[in-house]
């Protein structure tokens, strides 16, 4: 079986709940429980994160430990994943970064407009790409932040 193949199988398989407890071991970054996943998710039994965490054992993204406890095995970008980066151990929205360029961009450029000489159009145009840019990287990365599954 191809790599692409395994990709669309978890692809296919990971969505609704089975995402939800993917997503929420992805952000605790350690092993969790069954009960710890039926909790933090509120889910309505305890069988209920089993069997989900049961689903992602079986798509070998997620291991089971003799404990009883399960650590993620790997890290796959697929669905609503594709737009989120890792970063320390943070999933960050990607447009997160391009929020930083720009609004950096855009205040080092008023700091140094104060002490040279430019134009006011030159400034004008400066700024205002500055600030739309600054503003789409900080909308999407909102609008992700919004979409977290959990």
């Amino acid at each position: 079986m191809g790599e692409s193949s395994i990709a669309d199988n978890v692809e296919s398989d990971l969505k609704g709940n089975t995402l939800r407890v993917y997503w929420y071991m992805i952000q605790q970054g350690t092993f969790v429980g069954v009960r710890e996943v039926q909790r933090a998710l509120s889910m309505s039994s305890p069988s209920v994160a089993s069997h989900h965490l049961g689903k992602l054992v079986d798509m070998e993204l997620v291991e089971k430990r003799t404990d009883n406890s399960y650590e993620l095995k790997r890290l796959v970008k697929v669905g609503v994943l594709r737009n989120f980066v890792g970063y320390r151990g943070v999933l960050l929205p990607r447009y997160t970064f391009v929020a930083f360029f720009f609004t950096i961009f855009t205040i080092s450029y008023l700091a140094l407009t104060m002490f040279s000489p430019i134009t006011l159009f030159d400034r004008y145009i400066a700024i205002a790409v500055g600030a739309v840019g600054a503003l789409f990287g900080w909308f999407e990365t909102y609008r992700l932040w919004k979409l977290k599954l959990v």
